[in-house]
């Protein structure tokens, strides 16, 4: 079977996501429709607009789609968002749920739209009188009008469902890749995988390549100075980033972190604690197992992750490449924290 989970630039038609979950099982179909509405709290919208990363969001969307399906047998799921400019009134989201009973059908349809807007990188800007402003973005590189719009905007409940739009990494989102420039260092660790079974390597290179950065694999056995030697061979690159992509457990040949953490000059802890608490939803608490890293060397950023590919992709989507862009105007001195007092 073959699901619906895109991104669309022309108007949606509800017709295109009934028809992919209709069959002759199907009891029930609910269609969920988030449409663009004229006002945000206090402030009056004229239109929106959407950005996103295209390969990014159809991956996230598909696997959204993969796991409801799967935790909720019998059911299928259908997802189309919107990108670009919409006028007050048209369709931004559809999503369509079947099943043999309208129960399952509803909570699979509500399921759906709190994934998709929770977790998928899309973002929107509303556009008013009082100018254009980022929903839930606010980042120091926005000019006074749009730092003025975010500071007054609250969240959106545009489509009945609160927006809730992860961090834009970039001046001007979807204008060109948010990691264009950039270049990268991935690090398998491993002492049984190949340059044709590194499968983490891959992703890896895939994701940040995909964002726009130029990347560079390597592969190191579960040797303690080996590890160490790599990181600083490739730091005396002057990279952006360096990734390390396994060792970060509590095994005998887990020996990443201790390689990488005498060489940082300054640690980035939240990133450790955020890939912690993000692993904890998927595989429970073996997520406490994980010691996962980051900090500085230099000009660069290393971060550690632990070897498998969901592992390596959730690290990359959630965590480092939305925070790269920012990250390098800091180091670079040209920025500055967000959330700061």
């Amino acid at each position: 079977m073959t699901r619906l989970a895109e991104l669309r630039d022309q108007p949606l038609d509800p017709l295109e996501a009934e028809s992919a979950v209709a069959h002759p099982g199907a009891g029930a179909i609910v269609t969920f429709i988030g449409r663009v509405r004229n006002y945000n709290g206090d402030l009056s919208v004229t239109h929106l607009e959407y950005q996103a990363y295209p390969a990014m969001a159809r991956g996230e969307l598909a696997r959204i789609v993969e796991e409801i399906e799967a935790k909720m047998p019998g059911t299928r799921l259908a997802v189309v968002h919107r990108t670009g400019d919409l006028a007050v009134g048209e369709a931004a989201v559809i999503c369509s749920a079947s099943a043999a009973h309208r129960t399952e059908a509803f909570e699979a349809c509500r399921q759906l739209i709190d994934q998709v807007k929770s977790r998928v990188p899309i973002w929107k800007r509303e556009h008013g009188p009082e100018g254009p402003y980022w929903v839930g973005w606010q980042d120091a590189r926005c000019s006074p009008g749009e730092q003025h719009g975010v500071a007054h905007a609250r969240e959106h409940h545009d489509h009945g469902v609160a927006h809730a739009h992860r961090s834009v990494p970039g001046d001007q989102p979807g204008s060109k890749p948010p990691l264009e420039g950039l270049r990268a260092i991935c690090i398998t660790v491993s002492d049984t995988r190949d340059t044709t079974t590194d499968e983490s390597g891959a992703v890896a290179e895939r994701l940040l390549s995909d964002a726009g950065a130029a990347v560079r694999r390597l592969l190191v056995t579960d040797d303690r100075q080996g590890i160490t030697d790599a990181i600083l061979n490739c730091v005396a690159d002057r990279p952006e980033v360096v990734l390390l992509l396994g060792g970060t457990g509590i095994g005998p040949r887990d020996v990443t972190h201790e390689a990488l953490a005498p060489l940082l000059e300054r640690t980035l802890d939240g990133y450790g604690e955020a890939f912690r608490r993000l692993s904890f939803d998927e595989v429970g608490a073996r997520a406490l197992l994980s010691r996962a890293s980051g900090g500085t060397i230099g000009r660069t950023l290393v971060f550690s992750t632990p070897g498998s590919p969901n592992a390596t992709r959730l690290a990359l989507e959630r965590l480092i490449i939305p925070l790269l862009p920012h990250a390098c105007l800091m180091m670079a001195g040209r920025g500055h924290g967000l959330g700061s007092p």
